[in-house]
């Protein structure tokens, strides 16, 4: 038993340190881009505070005290709005680019709904801790919520990769930078979700 809830504990400690590594070097890799690209740069460097709330909630994930856990919950949540509510102003641009004619484009504006929709369902499961539910109902809710929230991510990472590597769109400074900055980006997010559905013995 003890050794069955050592291996379980290696386990979460494991999805919780890609997590926020991959949330880390990709906040780092934003700062790289604001730095070395002038375009924009106002943009980034507001989507960079954002991500930095994320990254000190994934690490505040590896603690089992209630302000620990508190703290990381507000911040998560707060970066994810945050981040959904600046990129509602690239709609009008992606909803002006959208032709189904083109399927760069249709592409292109999937990321787009599919990515927002992910960042909500991830924010709404912190949110849901509020509701009053029974722990099984509590429990398969979430499992089902995250599970669609990691699809969700896993579609776009996939999409993102077809955009880049056969349309040559979204490209940053390389291929190769950019292919693995969007890989970081599915492992932190998707890491996110996973790590949500994994218990912790005292606060949740």
């Amino acid at each position: 038993m003890k050794e069955s809830i050592l291996t379980n504990r290696k386990v979460q400690l494991a999805f919780r340190l890609v997590t926020a590594l991959s949330f880390t070097l990709f906040t780092a890799y934003q700062v790289y881009l604001a730095i070395n690209i002038e375009t924009n740069r106002i943009g980034r460097l507001i989507g960079i505070g954002f991500y930095l709330l994320i990254t000190v909630a994934s690490f505040l994930d590896f603690s089992e005290k209630d302000s620990a856990w508190l703290a990381h919950s507000v911040l998560m949540v707060a970066g994810l709005f945050l981040l959904f509510g600046i990129r509602l102003f690239n709609a009008p641009a992606i909803f002006g680019y959208l032709n189904f004619a083109n399927p760069a484009s249709v592409l292109y504006f999937a990321v787009y709904i599919l990515s927002q929709l992910g960042t909500l369902l991830l924010a709404a499961g912190y949110l849901m801790l509020t509701v009053d539910l029974t722990q099984s109902q509590m429990q398969k809710l979430t499992v089902v919520l995250m599970s669609v929230t990691i699809a969700l991510y896993a579609v776009c990472f996939i999409m993102e990769c077809v955009l880049m590597i056969k349309y040559r769109m979204n490209i940053d400074l390389g291929l190769k930078s950019t292919l693995f900055s969007r890989l970081l980006y599915f492992l932190g997010f998707a890491g996110a979700a996973f790590c949500f559905m994994l218990p912790a013995p005292n606060i949740r």
